[in-house]
């Protein structure tokens, strides 16, 4: 149990404990002697209940009211000690005694495992909060009855030795349960509010600062990963709810945070296809790279992020990243970039992190231009255009500039809105409201550099009008960039990933200006 139940349980065991111990004062005060032997009464139990005329209430007058001659709890006390055939000054401290030792029992129940049992199940091993876990309020009316519910649990035979004492301290249990009732409710009235409370400004809180994740491994985003715990525990992502509103506690009794801010260092796993993955509660930019082979798709990542880190670094903001394809190694051998290979590739992944910044990350999505090519049976990577904020089309411009044969950009952007279609299953003549930048590549290697207002020219003067069409009418944004991604000044190549992520997150370009 963590010491946020601890706390929740002592404070709900010692206000019914307290009331019962004052009960067990008002009885004894009644039941002691107050002069001469002949005063020795049979035992009536008294409620703490202070009035006018007497400090508690006698409920075995109030069995006498229902036609009940004696007191059963005194009679059956009365029964046992006549057996001893003592005086009756030792008959009655026997019996005070033994009234004493039935109230230590009923507390005993509260020291019992199964009193403060909160191990949560299979589906999500962190423990409940002790008002809040399965039949709660059942569970807590059971605690004076603990012995039995222990012994049962431990080993069945065991469970006769608390029934035979169960003369002892029945009513005692009877008096702490009903006790409970009302300091269970509000106890659990007040925990609620709290989890209420902390839950709405989390929610808050995340909605506006990460809302999703992306998963690097399958490409599709979700709502919260999964935790892994330092034990190898698998849990639902810690949020405020049944398990705790500050933290959750795995059923090995490890503490994981459960509030914005406090929640970035923890080992996630994607929930659906189960791989680790590195989050960092950052709000995910999601750009998929489209283009033939050898257009410089990841040459142009490579140069963005290499360009996004350096104006990143003026502001105090700090860039770093998990993946391979994005380390300080790769940047700088950026002009040296291998060819992607085939297939479905991870995704590379960048965050940016800064003191006055909430954490962001960009998801470079990046696959081979054999992929677009018109003669290559088509490879649909089902999560590659689900879940993208935009899209970067590059095209090398020389071959068209020397009309030398290779696929077109019309080729390409013929086979890439084929694919982007059917993996959306969107109609073909749909309108897209994703950003689409048309990024004309080496532009340090035209012998008439290109601007960004000279491409759409230069692709319709050069065979090309069919895709800029085709690529307007898709496409709601459209715009048309010309970079260099080589070399010292490759500072364009960050401006088309720039504009995209403005569309999704214009605090960060605003922090973060485009060269």
């Amino acid at each position: 149990m963590n010491g946020m139940n601890k706390t929740i349980y002592a404070i709900v065991s010692i206000l019914a404990l307290a009331y019962a111990g004052m009960c067990l004062f008002t009885t004894m005060n009644y039941t002691l002697p107050k002069g001469d032997i002949a005063d020795l009464t049979t035992i009536h139990l008294y409620l703490f209940f202070p009035n006018a005329d007497a400090l508690g209430y006698d409920l075995t007058e109030f069995m006498h009211g229902l036609g009940m001659d004696k007191s059963l709890y005194g009679t059956m006390l009365d029964s046992l000690v006549g057996y001893l055939n003592l005086n009756a000054q030792l008959s009655n401290s026997l019996e005070i005694a033994l009234m004493m030792a039935g109230f230590l029992l009923a507390l005993g129940g509260f020291i019992a495992k199964p009193s403060w049992d909160v191990t949560g199940d299979d589906n999500n091993p962190a423990e409940y909060l002790w008002t809040h876990r399965p039949k709660a309020f059942s569970r807590s009316l059971l605690l004076p009855w603990g012995l039995i519910v222990g012994a049962w649990k431990r080993k069945k035979p065991l469970v006769i030795i608390p029934l035979l004492l169960l003369f002892l301290y029945y009513p005692w249990a009877i008096i702490i349960s009903i006790t409970l009732i009302p300091v269970f409710a509000i106890a659990r009235g007040i925990v609620g509010l709290r989890i209420r409370s902390c839950a709405k400004r989390e929610a808050r809180e995340y909605s506006e600062h990460t809302d999703f994740g992306v998963c690097p491994h399958c490409k599709r985003n979700f709502e919260r990963p999964k935790v892994k715990c330092r034990c190898g525990l698998i849990l639902d992502y810690p949020v405020p709810n049944r398990y705790g509103y500050k933290y959750h506690t795995c059923n090995k009794g490890h503490d994981i945070p459960c509030q914005s801010g406090r929640r970035s260092n923890l080992t996630t796993l994607c929930p659906h296809c189960g791989k680790q993955i590195d989050t960092r509660e950052a709000l995910p930019i999601t750009i998929s790279l489209v283009g033939g082979v050898g257009t410089g798709k990841t040459a142009l990542m490579l140069a963005s992020v290499e360009t996004l880190t350096q104006m990143a670094r003026i502001v105090d903001v700090t860039v770093d990243s998990p993946s391979d394809g994005l380390s300080r190694d790769a940047l700088a051998a950026k002009d040296f970039a291998p060819k992607t290979i085939a297939g479905e590739l991870e995704s590379q992944v960048v965050f940016l992190k800064s003191m006055t910044l909430q954490d962001r990350e960009i998801v470079f999505n990046d696959i081979s231009g054999t992929e677009f090519q018109p003669n290559v049976d088509k490879v649909l990577f089902q999560e590659y255009y689900n879940y993208t904020n935009g899209i970067v089309f590059t095209f090398d411009p020389l071959p068209l500039a020397m009309d030398a044969r290779r696929e077109t950009p019309e080729e390409v952007f013929d086979s890439f809105h084929y694919m982007f279609t059917t993996i959306r299953h969107s109609n073909p003549l749909e309108v897209s409201d994703i950003p689409f930048a048309v990024v004309a590549t080496k532009n340090d290697l035209m012998k008439t550099p290109l601007t960004d207002e000279t491409v759409r020219d230069f692709l319709m003067d050069h065979g090309q009008g069919d895709f800029v069409r085709l690529a307007e009418a898709s496409f709601k944004n459209v715009r048309y960039f010309a970079v260099c991604s080589h070399g010292a000044n490759c500072a364009s190549a960050m401006r088309p990933v720039w504009w995209i992520a403005g569309f999704a997150d214009k605090e960060l370009v605003r922090v973060i200006p485009s060269p």
